[in-house]
C-alpha cells in the first residue's frame, strides 16, 4: 500500500511509582518513528518480553496494512483467543502503525479517522484525585473542592474501601457517607462517576445502585467482574443508575455485551486494539446507541491516542485522565512537547500523527529495571490502596 516497511520495534519501560508505563516505538526504512503504549499492570517485564518476541512479525511489513497487521496477529498469532499480553501488543503496534501513516502524510492522526466530530478541547473527568483520603469522607469532600477549583467538571471515585463480593451494613453506609460528602462539596452541576473496580455480586450491586441514586451520579462503573455478561445483565436490567463498562473481553463490544444493556462502554485503547480496535468498538457501540468513554489509568502516549480517537467519534462521551493528580511531576518531560490539559479539557494534538514524540532523556531517567524500588505496588483490595504515594 506504501513505501514504507518496518525495520525494528524499541520497548521503554518508565518506573511509574504505581503502574510502571510501557511504551513502544516502531522504526521504517524511511526514518519515521511511530508511537504506541503497552502499560500493563503489574507485568511491566512480560509485556516487555513479549513485544520483543512478537516483533519480529511486523518486520518488513508495510505500516499501512493495519487492518491486515491486525487481523494476522489476532487471528494467526492469538488463536482468535488473545490474552490481555497479546492484546497490548497488538495495541501498541497497531497505534504506532497509524502514528506513522498520519506522519507520512504530515496529518493529524484524527485526520486519517474521519476527521472531528468534536471541539479540539475534550472534556475529561479527573481522577486519581482522592489520594491520602484514608476513606474520610471530609477528606474526599475537601479534595473533590480542589478539583473543582482546578476547572473539572466531572470526577470519578471508588468509595468501597477494600469490598468483596458483599459489605457489611456499617461499611456500606460509611461509602454513602463518602458519596453523599463529595456531591455535597461539588454541587449539582458537578458530574460524579462511582466506579467499583468489579467488587460486587449481582444482588450487592442492585443493591448499591438504588442507594446512589439518591446522589445521582453520571454512572456506576463495573459493579461486578467482566467475565460474566450473565451477571453484568441482572445488574443493566434492575439499576436506575447508568451502567458503565470499563474493561469488556479483549475483543472489547461484542453482540453479548450490547444485549447486556450497559449504557456507557469505556475500552482501554491500549488493550483493546488500539486505534483499530477502539475505532471498531465505537461503531458498534453507536449503532445500540451507547456512549464511547476510554478508560484511560495510564501514561502521556494513551492519552494522546484517546483524544485522537474521541474527537473523530461521534458518540464520544468524556475522556478519562489522571495526569493531574495521579502522575508524578517528571511525567510531562516524557514527551517533548507535553500534552495539555486545562480547566477539564484535554486539547487534541495537532501535529503529525499522534502529535506527540518521546523525549529519551527522560526515558532513560526514569527507566524501569530489576532493581528499581517502590513501583507497581497498588492492589485495590489492600487497605488504604487509595493512598497512592509517590516519591519523586
Amino acid at each position: 500500500m506504501s513505501d514504507l516497511e518496518i525495520r525494528d520495534v524499541d520497548v521503554h519501560l518508565v518506573e511509574n511509582p504505581w503502574k510502571p508505563w510501557a511504551f513502544v516505538e516502531v522504526h521504517t526504512d524511511a526514518g519515521i518513528t511511530g508511537i504506541g503504549e503497552a502499560t500493563l499492570p503489574r507485568n511491566a517485564f512480560t509485556i516487555a518480553a513479549a513485544i520483543r518476541e512478537e516483533a519480529k512479525y511486523y518486520i518488513g511489513k508495510d505500516p499501512f496494512d493495519t487492518e491486515q497487521l491486525y487481523l494476522r496477529m489476532y487471528r494467526d498469532r492469538g488463536g482468535m483467543m488473545p490474552h490481555m499480553v497479546k492484546m497490548a501488543v497488538i495495541s501498541a503496534m497497531d497505534t504506532a502503525c497509524w502514528d506513522i501513516k498520519a506522519k507520512y502524510f504530515d496529518s493529524p492522526l484524527y485526520e486519517l479517522l474521519g476527521g472531528k466530530v468534536h471541539a479540539d478541547e475534550l472534556p475529561a473527568y479527573a481522577n486519581g484525585w482522592y489520594t491520602g483520603t484514608d476513606g474520610n469522607p471530609e477528606a474526599f469532600a475537601e479534595a473533590a473542592e480542589r478539583v473543582v477549583a482546578d476547572g473539572y467538571e466531572a470526577l470519578k471515585f471508588d468509595p468501597f474501601g477494600t469490598a468483596w463480593q458483599r459489605m457489611r451494613r456499617p461499611d456500606l453506609d460509611h461509602s454513602m457517607d463518602i458519596v453523599r460528602a463529595v456531591r455535597e462539596a461539588v454541587g449539582s452541576d458537578i458530574e460524579i462517576m462511582i466506579e467499583a473496580h468489579y467488587r460486587f455480586t449481582p444482588g450487592m450491586a442492585i443493591e448499591i445502585a438504588d442507594r446512589l441514586r439518591e446522589f445521582d451520579p453520571t454512572w456506576f462503573e463495573q459493579p461486578v467482574p467482566g467475565d460474566n455478561h450473565n451477571a453484568l445483565r441482572k445488574v443493566a436490567e434492575h439499576s436506575r443508575v447508568p451502567i458503565a463498562v470499563d474493561r469488556s473481553p479483549e475483543r472489547g463490544v461484542n453482540s453479548d455485551l450490547v444485549e447486556t444493556g450497559v449504557d456507557i462502554v469505556q475500552p482501554d485503547l491500549i488493550y483493546n486494539g488500539g486505534v483499530t480496535g477502539g475505532k471498531k468498538i465505537a461503531a458498534i457501540a453507536e449503532e445500540e446507541y451507547m456512549s464511547f468513554a476510554p478508560h484511560n489509568a495510564n501514561g502521556p502516549v494513551s492519552t494522546a491516542v484517546c483524544a485522537h480517537v474521541d474527537v473523530s467519534t461521534p458518540n464520544f462521551l468524556i475522556q478519562e485522565v489522571f495526569e493531574d493528580y495521579a502522575h508524578p511531576d517528571w511525567a510531562g518531560r516524557l514527551l517533548e512537547d507535553p500534552l495539555t490539559i486545562e480547566n477539564g479539557t484535554v486539547e487534541v494534538p495537532e501535529g503529525p500523527g499522534l502529535g506527540i514524540e518521546l523525549d529519551h532523556d527522560a526515558l532513560a531517567a526514569h527507566e524501569y529495571t530489576e532493581g528499581s524500588e517502590d513501583v507497581d505496588i497498588m492492589n485495590l483490595f489492600a487497605e488504604g490502596w487509595e493512598n497512592r504515594s509517590f516519591d519523586e
